[in-house]
């Protein structure tokens, strides 16, 4: 069950004082870190729809640029943290956008939405708006709790490692199994989570 307390409590850090939890491994920052971020990762996603990605492909991609640049933002650069991720975020979906206009990146096509309902692509910046953070929230509050419900232990593992950017070969170093299992625990992913 989550604690609405817990959320005021995280709502209270930067979003430097965020990147650094969360690159010390804390769920919850990064949860708050999407809800303060989704609406702008929509807006980088919308000039990059097309026939080949949904908006859920791209906002995935946004959504690995965020948490990348969470986990490698250095405080003590010149850079504020919301001008890094805005790069990270814009760099993975070009890329993605252009690793499918190539053709070459065919299980780009077999990506999994993690909403239970789908992402509504909004042209406007309300990253302002109550509600709209409030509903991102939730949104993210229900794809955790799904993740949590439906995956195994060494599933959401897997999906954490391979979201976070490693390979199948270094997801596999890091548990100890084989790249085998690591690809068979990721198709097991897509699966239930569709």
């Amino acid at each position: 069950m989550v604690d609405s307390n817990h959320f005021v409590k995280m709502a209270d850090y930067t979003d430097s004082q965020l990147a650094c939890l969360v690159s010390n491994g804390n769920s919850d920052a990064f949860v708050e870190l999407t809800a303060r971020y989704m609406s702008l990762i929509r807006v980088k996603a919308a000039p990059f729809r097309c026939t080949m990605l949904e908006a859920d492909d791209l906002c995935q991609e946004g959504l690995w640029g965020l948490l990348c640049a969470a986990r490698t933002y250095d405080a003590t650069g010149k850079a504020a943290f919301r001008t890094y991720a805005g790069v990270c975020i814009n760099n993975r979906i070009i890329m993605a956008f252009r690793a499918a206009a190539s053709r070459k990146n065919s299980p780009l096509n077999d990506f999994v939405s993690l909403s239970d309902d789908g992402l509504q692509i909004d042209m406007a910046d309300s990253t302002t708006d109550p509600e709209t953070i409030l509903m991102d929230r939730e949104s993210v509050i229900a794809i955790q709790r799904r993740i949590q419900k439906n995956l195994s232990k060494i599933e959401q593992q897997v999906l954490i490692l391979y979201l976070s950017g490693c390979s199948y070969h270094e997801v596999a170093a890091k548990l100890g199994v084989t790249a085998k299992a690591v690809d068979n625990a990721l198709q097991r992913v897509r699966l239930k989570l569709k």
